[in-house]
Order: structure tokens, then C-alpha cells, then sequence
């Protein structure tokens, strides 16, 4: 079944590679939506799709980080799917 969830992902994670590397996983995990950094929030925000336990496995992907990011607070908040994704990707 599909599910989504909208996530931000606040501390170090502008300029150390963080997007980059949750895009990886979000094609990884079978997923579809997009990462962008959220300045105004300054956070790295997510909206993500796809089957619970690849979302799950992305979720802790997320909260591990890159080496150089330093993550203080991760929120989840589970949305509706849209389906009006075909893939993951990485918005600059």
C-alpha cells in the first residue's frame, strides 16, 4: 500500500553533500517525490512516496546523515499520497 510523508530535516545540512545524498537513497529505496533545501525554514524538506517499509528504510537513512552533516531534528508527518510523482528528485 502506499503511503507518503512529508519530512524536514533540520541542523547541518546545507553544503555537505545532505540533498545530494538523500536523493541516492530516495531512488534506493524505490521512492518517488523530491528533496529541496528549504531556506526560509532552514531545513532540507522531503515529500516522499511509496510502500511503508521502503519509506521506513528511508527514514533512517535520513536521520544517519552524510559525515559532514550534523542532523539536531527530523520531523515526519505522514500525508496523503498525490501520486503525481514518477520519480525521485533532487530540486536545486
Amino acid at each position: 500500500m502506499t503511503k507518503a510523508y512529508s519530512i524536514r530535516i533540520y541542523g547541518r545540512v546545507f553544503n555537505v553533500g545532505f540533498r545530494r545524498y538523500v536523493h541516492r537513497y530516495g531512488l534506493q529505496c524505490n521512492l518517488v517525490g523530491y528533496v529541496e533545501n528549504d531556506h526560509a525554514d532552514d531545513c532540507v524538506h522531503i515529500e516522499a512516496e511509496g510502500e511503508e517499509q521502503d519509506l521506513d528504510r528511508f527514514t533512517l537513512l535520513c536521520g544517519e546523515g552524510t559525515p559532514y552533516s550534523y542532523i539536531t531534528d527530523m520531523k515526519i508527518e505522514a500525508v496523503a499520497p498525490t501520486g503525481r510523482y514518477i520519480d525521485f528528485k533532487e530540486i536545486r
